[in-house]
């Protein structure tokens, strides 16, 4: 049958605004959200969240532990192998002051004074004959038929006087101007020791010398052909060390 064409074109529209008015249908919704979705799958970052490992970590730690305990005894030991390797250095005995065999000393220093093994500052004169020692309530007796004296020796750091006893090997007198009479002071010897090397027996006057600077005085009887004197200069020479301590002269009654 004949169809107008005017009725032709009129079908063709309205086939094609039916088909515009139903589009997307729900096939194509389907088609197309699947494809989405899988772009959408593929480009988006998997991201996965795990709880840590406890025991892991755990174990870590303890192997942490171990390492520092092995490092610490290797650098002990590195110390120990140090420390044995290390050369031992012999002490150095002092050196004195010496010149052709004689001991050269200031015009102070510290004795070693045996009895009553104790140490003072002494001043050495080589202007005086006979050394002195400082002496305050000396006694006069007899031991065994032999003159002895007794006499407390206190100066500089000693809380408490020194008894001293000891045998009586002279007598000097002194004439001094400020009286009228002479002094008659008894001599007794005592062992003096400067420095390290120097031991010697000398005899002393006894004399209240506390009020002086210095409670024993040398004088040439000890100096002579064993020292040398720069007096400029003081404490030349260290202090001595005895080895053993020194045993005062036994006190019996008189």
């Amino acid at each position: 049958m004949f169809v107008p064409a005017w009725r032709a074109v009129l079908a063709v529209c309205f086939l094609i605004l039916a088909g515009c008015s139903s589009w997307p249908s729900p096939a194509h919704r389907d088609v197309t959200m699947d494809k989405i979705e899988a772009v959408v799958s593929r480009n988006q970052p998997r991201i996965e969240l795990t709880c840590p490992d406890i025991s892991s970590v755990s174990e870590q730690l303890q192997q942490q532990r171990r390492q520092l305990k092995s490092l610490t005894r290797q650098l002990g030991d590195v110390q120990q192998t140090l420390e044995a390797e290390q050369p031992v250095c012999e002490p150095q005995p002092a050196e004195q002051n010496e010149l052709d065999g004689r001991l050269i000393v200031g015009a102070t220093e510290w004795i070693y004074l045996a009895p009553p093994g104790h140490h003072y500052r002494a001043r050495i004169d080589s202007g005086a004959t006979t050394s002195s020692l400082s002496a305050r309530n000396i006694v006069r007796f007899e031991r065994n038929g032999e003159p002895w004296v007794r006499f407390q020796l206190q100066h500089d750091d000693e809380a408490e006087p020194i008894e001293i006893e000891a045998p009586v090997v002279r007598n000097v007198l002194i004439r001094q101007s400020s009286a009228d009479e002479a002094d008659r002071r008894p001599v007794i010897e005592l062992t003096v020791h400067i420095g390290q090397t120097l031991q010697q027996q000398t005899e002393f006057t006894l004399t209240d010398r506390s009020h002086m600077t210095y409670p024993i005085l040398l004088g040439r009887s000890f100096l002579r052909d064993i020292t040398l004197i720069d007096v400029g200069k003081q404490f030349l020479n260290e202090k001595y060390h005895p080895n053993e301590t020194v045993v005062p002269v036994e006190k019996n009654p008189s």
